[in-house]
């Protein structure tokens, strides 16, 4: 059986990037935490840098006058436990 040649799309993130440190230290945060800063080296934030711009152009291209259409949005996860972020498409909840 003959495979496909197109190449494999991503099912799942853009890409993302490691972090260096949290502010405060992730083992110091409470329900009281207003804000966490994040520390991303120059090398790691253009990683991140071309993950946010190719999930923007995905977004793009979706016709932003449907209802469908204006949900698309741009999630950033931050995944403290592995010190990563990284960048997924979704979809806004529906306005009541």
């Amino acid at each position: 059986m003959a495979e496909s040649a197109s190449p494999a799309l991503k099912t799942f993130s853009f890409g993302g990037c490691d972090f260096s440190r949290t502010s405060p230290a992730v083992g110091a945060l409470s329900p009281n935490t207003q804000v966490l800063n994040i520390e991303i080296g120059f090398e790691e934030a253009l990683k991140l840098h071309l993950a946010v711009g190719e999930c923007i152009r995905k977004l793009n291209s979706y016709k932003r006058s449907t209802t469908v259409g204006k949900r698309t949005a741009l999630n950033i996860a931050v995944h403290l436990s592995k010190n990563r972020v990284t960048i997924n498409e979704t979809k806004l909840a529906a306005k009541d």
